[in-house]
């Protein structure tokens, strides 16, 4: 694990193809194109499966630069189950999550952690802000069709982990489980959950301030 990162020129190739795919994608998504921004990130995706193994455990060598390459992947897959979400693909989009989320099982964020990624200006997200976002994903798909006991289970599953990083506040999912909760008629515990929700954005303004004087 304390290996050094070495990428050869094949591997680094396939990480300027999966940039230069993904932004194409992302500009797609911002636009709302959304099967313009699933056809880009399905190709930046195989960029990079072919380097990625059907297993880790099997690998012996280079461990370090193939969790970064698991890394971005899984950054990608979560991107691209968005897409299609967003564009009504609520199936694929759940089928996508949930693989994604047996596929982090063996990982902790340690393994994610690395000082040679920051060669290439890149730093993989932490499993735990990954499964984060993916159950919060997930009770948005569960919202949308209206299925809000089984939304409320995937955003209370996105809250058994602290926030990692205050600057995400977007993932203070309270709010919504307040919605959910008044949507099924439960009021008082959808008051409760809304003093968690304020609770929690001084919680994040707290650490935001403290994180720019360390700046």
């Amino acid at each position: 694990m304390n290996e050094e990162l070495r990428i050869n020129t094949e591997e680094l190739a396939a990480i300027e193809s999966y940039h230069k795919f993904k932004n194409r994608g992302n500009e797609c998504f911002y636009k709302k194109e959304y099967r313009g921004a699933i056809k880009n990130m399905e190709r930046a995706l195989d960029a990079l499966e072919i380097y990625i193994p059907a297993n880790i455990k099997f690998v012996l060598v280079n461990l370090s630069h193939r969790l970064l390459f698991l890394g971005l992947r899984n950054e990608l897959v979560l991107q691209l189950g968005i897409s299609y979400r967003k564009s009504g693909y609520y199936y694929k989009a759940k089928e996508i999550f949930k693989a994604l989320i047996h596929f982090t099982k063996e990982f902790s964020n340690e393994n994610f952690l690395g000082f040679e990624e920051s060669r290439l200006g890149y730093y993989p997200i932490p499993r735990d802000e990954l499964l984060r976002r993916v159950w919060r994903e997930i009770g948005l798909i569960y919202k949308d069709l209206k299925m809000y006991n089984k939304a409320l289970d995937a955003f209370y599953k996105s809250t058994y982990k602290p926030l990692i990083y205050a600057s995400f506040s977007y993932l203070n999912p309270w709010l919504e489980i307040a919605y959910l909760h008044e949507q099924l008629g439960d009021f008082r515990t959808a008051k409760s959950a809304k003093k968690k929700y304020r609770k929690t954005e001084k919680q994040i303004e707290k650490e935001d301030n403290k994180r720019s004087c360390q700046w």
